[in-house]
């Protein structure tokens, strides 16, 4: 009779949900593989940060079974994540596959999850899926070690990736399946990062309760976001509203998360003084960048979070 009842016991519920906003051509590409995907998914939930580039129209014409929702305001992938994960919990599916609008899974990605026996381990909150580079070749920023002491994210090593899966500290939101219960126990995103590092803290928070893990197997495609061939430029132009965010947030999840200590604050003035004297011999907007460095560092060490109206996108 048991054997009976686990052959035909209920499989879990799995929604994905995808923030995108003003790319709908990367969009597509994305809810195309979401829906071919060889273990299919119980619902799709795009979260619109108020695109204006005829996002709505497209998923009106190519894709009416998604769940479509469009915030009044662009509240950051934060924000995006936010709700959108508070409306699929609500809705009480058992994980929840969180995704970029740039990523593309593999056929079988979401399959090689489901199926992983670290899915049904107690103390597993959250599997992720290897990402890759568009050259097939594994882009490593995207699963870390953290360590406390040291206050520093490094990249997991490649031989790990030859396994079948191995433990991480942290994970950006690109094919990450959380559990019911890891939004249960540690909550949401924080929507006031509006932008970065709110998968980085949220994987710290899921981490104090349970762990996360990499099924080697599984693969999202995701695009390059830098060419280090291009150091020399990229050094010469201004900090941005993106660049504000990224070191506010980044500020703000050392302290809460690692080790604090005045080696700390030391490492962070001297970094401050060497970044501005970057600042006055190579970028331009001088004023501007140095706004966005000393502003970053004041909201992250008090704890100034939200979205900031001096620093918006453009």
């Amino acid at each position: 009779m048991k054997d009976k009842e686990s052959l035909t016991a209920k499989r879990d519920r799995i929604c994905a949900v995808v923030v995108t906003f003003n790319r709908k051509i990367l969009l597509e590409e994305c809810l195309t593989a979401l829906l071919s995907q060889t273990r299919p998914l119980e619902e799709i939930i795009v979260i619109d940060n108020a695109s204006i580039d005829g996002t709505d129209a497209l998923i009106k014409a190519c894709f009416p079974t998604v769940t479509y929702v469009r915030l009044d305001e662009n509240v950051g992938g934060a924000g995006g994540f936010h709700e959108g994960m508070k409306l699929a919990f609500e809705k009480g599916y058992d994980w929840i596959w969180v995704m970029d609008d740039d990523a593309v899974p593999m056929a079988d990605a979401l399959e090689k999850l489901a199926n992983s026996p670290m899915i049904h381990q107690s103390n597993v909150y959250a599997l992720a899926s290897t990402v890759i580079k568009q050259d097939g070749s594994i882009f490593l920023i995207h699963r870390r070690l953290f360590d406390a002491s040291k206050l520093e994210a490094r990249p997991i090593e490649p031989e790990k990736y030859k396994g079948a899966y191995f433990r991480m500290d942290t994970a950006s939101f690109v094919g990450v399946l959380i559990s019911h219960k890891a939004i249960e126990e540690v909550g949401l995103p924080l929507k006031s990062f509006f932008i970065y590092y709110d998968d980085t803290e949220y994987s710290l928070r899921i981490r104090e309760r349970g762990i996360m893990v990499t099924v080697c197997d599984s693969k999202v495609s995701h695009p390059q976001s830098c060419d280090d061939s291009n150091k020399s430029i990229r050094r010469q132009q201004p900090l941005t509203w993106r660049d504000y965010y990224s070191l506010r947030n980044q500020i703000y999840t050392y302290i809460k998360y690692g080790k604090i200590g005045p080696n700390f604050y030391l490492k962070l003035f001297v970094g401050n003084i060497s970044g501005l004297g970057g600042i006055l011999l190579f970028r331009r907007s001088k004023v501007r960048s140095s706004k966005v460095l000393i502003c970053s560092t004041l909201d992250g060490l008090l704890g100034r979070l939200g979205k900031n109206r001096k620093f918006v996108p453009n």
